[in-house]
């Protein structure tokens, strides 16, 4: 929800839309644009649900605008997918159900999952990846730490930088030496830090895959 992974999302759904239907055919869409700073310190001072609330809120109101289906473009902020499920009445495209299908199509079965601190573990991302049968391994915590500042100090503030470059490079080669078959970047930043041309194993770029699912949910409603 930082504004550099607003940028990020909108310019990856128009080039993957531009790629699918030709050029200026970018996709009609809207967006409502949280605050970052107001959401994360009320996800600190009352937890998730109250931020919860608010998301919800947000989403409701695009499809008041004429929405036809909802996106969260915040893999973090998946905490309130089960709550948008509940209260939307269009479709919610799961970022992590679109995840799980670009690791099933590509043969991924034991994938490391990169993102921040909250998202890694027993977040909803990881769960929705172990629904698909997919194994999921998480790196050390030293590099898990590392990557977490990286996101939170330099790629929220400052977009891509060497810094956090090297802390997903030393996360993704923990990842490699524990057996993962890909790593998946399930944090909206990370994709600006592609690409890593020396990584031992497959990068899934989390962003584009969600993306590639809405798109393709969208043609076939049409």
């Amino acid at each position: 929800m930082s504004w550099h992974s607003t940028v990020h999302y909108y310019r990856t759904l128009n080039l993957l839309s531009e790629a699918r239907n030709g050029v200026h055919m970018n996709a009609e869409c809207l967006i409502a644009s949280l605050s970052f700073g107001p959401l994360l310190a009320r996800v600190e001072a009352e937890g998730t649900d109250a931020a919860s609330a608010v998301i919800a809120e947000a989403a409701l109101g695009l499809e008041r605008a004429g929405a036809g289906s909802v996106m969260l473009a915040a893999f973090t902020a998946h905490f309130a997918a089960d709550r948008l499920r509940a209260e939307l009445h269009v479709p919610f495209i799961d970022a992590g159900e679109a995840l799980a299908r670009t690791c099933r199509a590509r043969g991924f079965r034991r994938v490391g999952l990169l993102g921040t601190a909250r998202m890694t573990g027993a977040g909803h991302i990881a769960a929705s990846l172990r629904r698909a049968g997919i194994e999921v391994l998480a790196p050390p915590a030293a590099e898990a730490g590392a990557l977490d500042r990286a996101i939170a100090e330099d790629l929220t503030l400052r977009g891509a930088t060497p810094e956090a470059g090297a802390a997903l490079d030393r996360a993704v080669a923990a990842l490699a030496r524990a057996g993962a078959d890909a790593a998946a970047l399930a944090c909206t930043e990370l994709p600006l830090l592609l690409p890593r041309p020396n990584a031992p194993i497959p990068l899934i770029d989390g962003v584009e895959s969600h993306l590639d699912l809405a798109l393709s949910l969208t043609e076939t409603t049409r």
